[in-house]
């Protein structure tokens, strides 16, 4: 069994092979009932993946979190071949209110990072329209109930102040690279303070935000993975199923014919957990990947007690997930139509000319 990392990574100048696989599933398309549902992620976060829930401060000695509780500002996560550190830093408001909205987590920050990357591809435009709150949640996955609208808009204000900064080993080398998904967002009055108390239910969403320009660019290029939209509405509750399958989704293509490689317990919880014991985490991943693999077609995995067994797939098998039944795909707009209908004003926060938003701003932030 080869354990050779090598073989199962790839240089960022390299497009992943599902990139080609969904090129074969767009040409054998017959025009009939059969539709794609298509949705990309970037794989750096198919490699390193969100906190699974929120993170407070432990005691370094017993590992118990400390009381008061103190949510932690900064995440870390690695593989031992990229690792990938969150941030949330301190602002200012004008009125000098000190404000730390906190680091991303769970499922629904998940899904609104596969929102952005393919709405980005999509729309061809680093300004995104959110629009009415019900057809957005439901875009981008995520069920349309009081709770869902909360943690929603809860998720998208702390990836929009996050700080992410990634790290690559290859070869003799290490890559280093920092961002941010969102470079704007104009919010109304008292809304940042609301979501610093936690009262996301007064929150109004913007009508848009603008990518970054690294993350635009990473999101448009070649290093993304396209993924089944219709495998992740089934795991679209369990963060950890999300996490393990982006990391298939990445990992497998990559393995050839007649190869395999073995990922250890240990490598496993550093990939995948989140600071649990050892017990509660194969408990937690147990009932994550079996959901994961439900909704992976052909994906070869073996459990094993050294670990998880990964062999070469049939990508017939994952090009198929590409392909919905016209009659099961949801009955909202496709994650492909083109939804960047208003052009955003040009630098209103550098020109002080917030006058210049577009009139729907206010009419859309007071419908959601």
């Amino acid at each position: 069994m080869s354990k050779a990392v090598a073989k199962t990574t790839l240089r960022s100048d390299q497009p992943h092979p599902m990139l080609q696989q969904l090129d074969l599933a767009l040409e054998n398309q017959t025009g009939g009932e059969d539709c794609l549902d298509v949705s990309y992620m970037s794989r750096s976060f198919c490699l390193s993946g969100l906190p699974l829930r929120r993170q407070f401060i432990k005691d370094p000695l017993t590992g118990k979190v400390l009381e008061p509780r103190i949510e932690e500002t900064v995440f870390s996560r690695t593989d031992g071949a990229v690792s990938l550190t969150i941030g949330s830093q301190p602002f200012v408001m004008p009125d000098k209110t000190r404000v730390t909205v906190g680091v991303p987590y769970g499922a629904r920050a998940r899904l609104l990072i596969l929102w952005l990357t393919t709405q980005a591809r999509a729309t061809q435009s680093r300004f995104l329209e959110i629009g009415r709150i019900e057809d957005w949640l439901t875009d981008a996955g995520i069920a349309f109930n009081p709770d869902s609208v909360a943690s929603a808009k809860e998720q998208l204000i702390r990836l929009s102040f996050a700080n992410f900064t990634m790290v690559m080993k290859q070869d003799d080398f290490e890559f280093f690279t920092a961002d941010r998904l969102i470079d704007k967002a104009v919010f109304q009055k008292d809304d940042i303070i609301n979501a610093k108390s936690g009262k996301f239910a007064a929150v109004r969403l913007p009508l848009g935000v603008e990518l970054s320009s690294k993350a635009y660019e990473r999101f448009t290029g070649h290093g993304v993975i396209p993924v089944s939209t219709e495998a992740l509405r089934k795991i679209s509750h369990n963060a950890m199923s999300i996490d393990i399958y982006l990391y298939l989704s990445y990992k497998l293509p990559l393995i050839s014919l007649g190869d395999s490689e073995l990922l250890s317990w240990s490598r496993l919880v550093a990939q995948f957990g989140s600071g649990e014991t050892k017990a509660r985490f194969r408990q937690n991943f147990d009932n994550s990947i079996a959901q994961a693999l439900s909704a992976y077609s052909g994906a070869n995995v073996d459990i094993t007690k050294e670990g998880l067994v990964l062999r070469y797939s049939d990508p017939v098998e994952v090009r198929k997930m590409f392909v919905v039944s016209a009659s099961t795909k949801r009955e909202v707009r496709s994650l492909q139509r083109i939804r960047n209908r208003i052009i955003p004003p040009a630098n209103p926060i550098d020109n002080h000319n917030l006058s210049a938003m577009p009139a729907a701003i206010t009419q859309l932030a007071l419908e959601v």
